[in-house]
């Protein structure tokens, strides 16, 4: 009896291995963010912004990922530094750059508090994260799960 097993298998090359087969998923109004089932307390949460995007915190995307984060005060500007990909976003504005190739969204990241938030497809997708949306019986986002 022959058995196929073809696509059961999961192999990771290359200096990101150690952040391949990652998952997050943040609620709308959570703080509770899971990475790989383990649940990790934030202190701001995801929401949708006028625009129906979901708008998330910035540092702790940035350090679920696993990606260094930085905010440059007298900029406005955050950066995130994700192995050989950086990714810079400006508060207000629409314009970002991806390793100084600059893209347009149709949204701009936000200063909420003392809290950044950037709009999450844009930021995941960048940093070769795939997102997708959970919808509530609404047929609004509830989650939003990003898988490398």
């Amino acid at each position: 009896k022959e058995i196929i097993a073809a696509g059961t298998l999961e192999y990771t090359v290359g200096k990101d291995a150690p952040l391949a087969n990652r998952t997050v998923v943040m609620t709308i109004d959570s703080t509770d963010y899971v990475v790989n089932n383990d649940i990790i307390k934030g202190d701001a949460a995801p929401y949708v912004d006028a625009q129906w995007r979901t708008m998330v915190p910035f540092r702790v995307l940035g350090e679920t990922f696993g990606a260094e984060v930085d905010w440059d005060q007298d900029t406005q500007t955050v950066t995130y530094t994700y192995g050989d990909t950086e990714l810079t976003m400006t508060i207000g504005e629409e314009t970002y750059t991806v390793n100084g190739t600059e893209k347009t969204m149709d949204t701009a990241p936000v200063l909420s508090g003392d809290r950044t938030f950037v709009p999450v497809r844009f930021v995941a997708e960048a940093l070769g994260y795939t997102v997708v949306p959970l919808q509530d019986a609404n047929g609004l986002t509830a989650s939003v799960v990003f898988q490398k």
